[in-house]
C-alpha cells in the first residue's frame, strides 16, 4: 500500500472517531438532561401530592372543629368529611369511630344539594329538613365523637 493511501485512511478514521466521539458525547448529555428532568418531575409530583394531602388534612380538621363547635350542621359536615376522607384515605372509614359519617352520607344521598336544593319548593325543603333533623337528632352524639376523633387524629404520623 502506498503511504498516501495509508495517510488518507488514517485521516478518515480520525475524522470518523472524532465524529463518533461527538455523537456519543451529545447522546450522553441528552440522556443526563432527560434523567434530571425526570427527577425534577418526580419531585414536583411528590410535592403536589403532599400539598394535596395537607389540604385534605387541613380541611378535615377545620370541618371537624366546626362540627364540634356547632358552627357546621352535622349532616353537612358528614357529607363533606365523607368526600374528603375518600380522597385522603378511604381505609380511614373503617375506623369504628367514623362509620357514622358513612351512614349519614348514605342516608342523605337522595336529598338534593346546591342548586337542586335552591330550586326545590319550600314544602319539599321542609320535608327533607325534617328528615335531616331526625337523622341528626338520632346520631348527634356519635357524630360529635367522630368529629372529635378526626379533629385530634394524628394524620402526620400516618404512613400512606
Amino acid at each position: 500500500m502506498s503511504q498516501t493511501l495509508i495517510y488518507s485512511l488514517i485521516i478518515i478514521f480520525v475524522i470518523l472517531s472524532i465524529g463518533l466521539a461527538f455523537l456519543i458525547w451529545k447522546l450522553f448529555t441528552q440522556q443526563q438532561l432527560k434523567k434530571r428532568q425526570q427527577a425534577l418531575s418526580v419531585i414536583a409530583h411528590a410535592n403536589a401530592a403532599q400539598e394535596q394531602k395537607n389540604y385534605l388534612v387541613d380541611s378535615i380538621r377545620i370541618i371537624s372543629r366546626s362540627m364540634v363547635d356547632g358552627q357546621c350542621p352535622l349532616t353537612e359536615g358528614c357529607i363533606r368529611l365523607k368526600v374528603l376522607i375518600d380522597n385522603y384515605s378511604p381505609q380511614l372509614h373503617q375506623q369504628s369511630e367514623l362509620q357514622v359519617i358513612e351512614l349519614m352520607y348514605t342516608k342523605t344521598t337522595h336529598i338534593p344539594t346546591l342548586d337542586a336544593w335552591k330550586s326545590l319548593p319550600s314544602k319539599d325543603k321542609l320535608i327533607y329538613q325534617k328528615e335531616i333533623d331526625s337523622l341528626e337528632q338520632e346520631h348527634a352524639e356519635v357524630i360529635r365523637i367522630a368529629a372529635r376523633f378526626l379533629k385530634e387524629y394524628p394524620f402526620e404520623q400516618r404512613v400512606h
